[in-house]
């Protein structure tokens, strides 16, 4: 392959940085399918009504960004990258998601495609380029997770109420706990002082100044290449007492239901890898 050799089925043998252009010339030059939504970026400099010198010159700009990273030649992309890009096309597990921290005031996404034998981690940064890595299949979700900006866990115990109770009327009581000056929304287990209802525990929570947060997704492929994706994603929010988990899950009646937990790093490992069970 003009000078390349071949390399079986590698998938990027260590971590490469490359502009989104780039890697959108090597995935139209391998002849792959639509690009997975999490690795669609948006070009602020660039309307409907700009004309196409400038679209050319990013497409010029990024073969050129490839094949300085050796991972081009000739109008050729080199077989390891165009490894990669296949495993996102034609992964049997992804995990991916959009999120967000304050102080940095852009969405960013993370991708993780995996096909049993190999995976790859892509996160697009703030400044438009992708950070391609290989990681182990079995730790696929745990690099999602790990992709997200470090919090620590929220505090208090988990609450869960039917989605139908948080638009009902809040009624204001007197709360003796509040009265006294605890310290968290959320009342622990054993705390000492009565919990409030749930939905009244819930709003509290939410008058918290909201630093970041995110939306987490899993999606499969069975044998014969249909894609399948989660039913409902994960919903994590950062705010100033820690990261929460935000889930919504049929009850008992099947009535929507909303939990809400503190979320420590292997409690959004679990949780995500528990999305593969409800793909639709």
């Amino acid at each position: 392959m003009d000078g390349f050799e071949e390399h079986g089925g590698n998938v990027l043998r260590s971590r490469v940085m490359l502009p989104v252009v780039a890697l959108y010339n090597a995935w139209q030059a391998e002849g792959l399918p639509e690009l997975h939504r999490a690795l669609i970026a948006q070009f602020p400099d660039i309307d409907d009504d700009e004309d196409l010198s400038k679209l050319g010159g990013l497409y010029r700009q990024g073969w050129a960004d490839l094949e300085r990273s050796g991972l081009a030649r000739g109008g050729k992309v080199h077989p390891d990258l165009a490894g990669a890009l296949r495993l996102v096309a034609q992964a049997s597990t992804e995990y991916f998601g959009w999120f967000n921290r304050g102080e940095e005031g852009h969405t960013r996404s993370v991708l993780v495609a995996s096909d049993g034998d190999r995976a790859l981690r892509i996160i697009m940064t703030p400044d438009l380029q992708f950070v391609l890595e290989p990681v182990r299949p079995e730790d696929a979700a745990p690099s999602l997770v790990s992709a997200l900006p470090e919090a620590p866990p929220g505090k208090g115990s988990v609450i869960s109420l039917p989605a139908d109770a948080l638009n009902a009327k809040p009624k204001r009581a007197r709360d003796p706990y509040e009265e006294e000056g605890g310290g968290s929304l959320l009342v622990a287990a054993g705390g000492g002082a009565p919990a409030a209802a749930p939905a009244e525990q819930l709003r509290r929570l939410l008058q918290q100044q909201r630093l970041g947060g995110g939306q987490l997704y899993a999606a499969a492929r069975d044998r014969y290449g249909k894609r399948s994706r989660c039913r409902a994603p994960l919903t994590y929010m950062d705010l100033e007492s820690g990261r929460y988990l935000s889930l919504q899950q049929p009850g008992q009646d099947g009535s929507p239901w909303v939990t809400v937990l503190p979320a420590e790093f292997r409690t959004l490992v679990a949780r995500l890898q528990q999305l593969t069970q409800t793909l639709v």
